[in-house]
């Protein structure tokens, strides 16, 4: 059997499972707060863009 019942070990974690729901709840906030900040900053930018605040913007 290939990847079936016969072929799973008993093998440990290389961290403990504490550790790492630690550190992926850490990264998760860390991203959660960086996805907010800059939707909050295209709002901004889009609610100034309506309101002729500024202008539009010349690329290139």
């Amino acid at each position: 059997m290939i990847g079936g019942e016969g072929n799973r070990r008993n093998v440990e974690m290389a961290m403990p499972l504490g550790m790492a729901t630690y550190l992926m709840r850490m990264v998760w906030f860390s991203l959660s707060g960086w996805v907010f900040t800059c939707l909050s900053i295209a709002d901004e930018i889009a609610g100034s863009l309506r309101n002729g605040d500024i202008g539009p913007f010349h690329v290139g």
